[in-house]
């Protein structure tokens, strides 16, 4: 919503900026040592203290955003230089607002590296390249069964009469929108009152929604890359997540890369799935492979057709942005014990640290050689007004 508003100034509603403050303090743990995360809150900092010692040599570093811009200011009067090497900025997902905080602190004094913005961005966020790549994916690689393209509408009538074309369900959806949020379900082959108003709702906010047929879903997955900006992309890893009947996210399983792969191969043969990402990155290669440094995830579905055979959606989305998929990556590579296996979530409750609590006490965290082997553990501080919780439960 940030992208499609298109200033740095905008505002997200309440329950999105209280979700971005429990949960700031997230990338320590896929920032990696040496360097610094942003967080507002000083009650970030002091979590780190509280967690396994074998942990914190693997951690970022949290930097508090308003003491540091007051001592970068003290120095910069001061003619001073800061005491902190050049750096390089990298937020969650590209965007004017993230962009302005970073130059808020070069603004300051600090020698830091930051982003210009392109209006292309915008552009590439929305669903209508998610489109334009599934298109030319399957001009590239022909997909049996092909995969209908979505189709993009800004007017109810017209959308009235695809549905009346085609075979429900479908799901429509609006162009920006993530974590299977900006869905809805059409099981009827007409609008109802209730689906007039949602579109209506959607084209004043978005000024178009897309419909496609809704497949039978039996596992998600997505597949992580990395765009240097210069024309190269590398594949980064494979992620398999959960989500709710209506798509909502859930969380992201957590273990190996050749445990995962397990997972995915009772429906597609490795050799298969490493042809599938190849023609994947040659696709996003030709798209953004110039324009877009950073990194991203392309969502895909496994599903059932209606013969009963299992097929592969190879492009439901594209995320770009950092996603849980890549934080359940690292945190596995980095604290997960070989072998054992779980689920990162995120998770909304009003009494979050009663549940944090009993979760410590029913599955205590078992470590072996620095490692989780079992246990629970939140990934960020939980205290009396926390309602958003990053959580891992692992088991052997």
């Amino acid at each position: 919503m940030e992208i499609l508003w298109g200033k740095s100034h905008y505002t997200p509603p309440y329950t999105v900026q209280k979700m971005a403050a429990d949960l700031e303090l997230l990338p320590v743990w896929y920032g990696g040592a040496g360097s610094f995360t942003l967080v507002r809150n000083v009650k970030s900092s002091q979590f780190i203290s509280s967690l396994p010692k074998e942990f914190r040599p693997h951690l970022s570093s949290p930097m508090i955003l308003n003491l540091m811009m007051k001592e970068l200011y003290k120095r910069k009067k001061a003619g001073e230089k800061p005491k902190l090497p050049p750096l390089t900025s990298s937020s969650w997902g590209v965007s004017p607002r993230s962009i302005a905080t970073f130059n808020e602190l070069k603004q300051a004094g600090m020698d830091i590296e930051v982003p210009e913005w392109k209006d292309e961005y915008a552009t590439l966020t929305g669903r209508q390249t998610a489109a334009v790549c599934l298109k030319r994916l399957q001009e590239i690689f022909p997909i049996t069964p092909s995969i209908e393209i979505p189709e993009f509408f800004s007017e109810v009538d017209a959308l009235e009469k695809y549905v009346l074309k085609n075979t429900p369900p479908f799901v429509i959806k609006t162009p920006f929108s993530s974590s299977g949020r900006g869905l809805y379900w059409l099981s009827e082959k007409q609008l109802d009152n209730r689906a007039v108003s949602w579109i209506n709702g959607a084209l004043k906010k978005q000024g178009a929604v897309s419909i496609e047929p809704a497949l039978d879903k039996t596992l998600d997955f997505a597949v992580e890359f990395y765009s240097d900006g210069q024309g190269d992309i590398k594949y980064v890893g494979l992620s398999i997540f959960e989500t709710q009947a209506q798509g909502q996210f859930v969380g992201c399983m957590l273990g190996t890369q050749e445990l995962l792969l397990q997972r995915l191969n009772d429906f597609i043969s490795p050799e298969d799935y490493m042809f599938l990402v190849e023609q994947v990155r040659i696709v996003l290669k030709e798209t953004l492979g110039s324009s877009y440094t950073g990194f991203m995830g392309v969502d895909m579905m496994i599903y059932k057709t209606s013969e009963g055979n299992y097929a592969i959606h190879p492009f439901v989305e594209l995320n770009l942005r950092y996603t849980m998929g890549l934080v359940a990556m690292q945190f596995s590579r980095q604290f997960v014990y070989p072998g054992s296996h779980g689920l990162l979530r995120i998770i909304y409750l009003y009494d979050m640290l009663k549940e944090h609590q009993r979760m410590q006490l029913s599955s205590p965290l078992f470590l072996e050689n620095g490692r989780i082997r079992s246990g629970y553990m939140s990934l960020c501080p939980v205290v009396s007004d926390t309602h958003y919780m990053a959580m891992v439960d692992i088991f052997e």
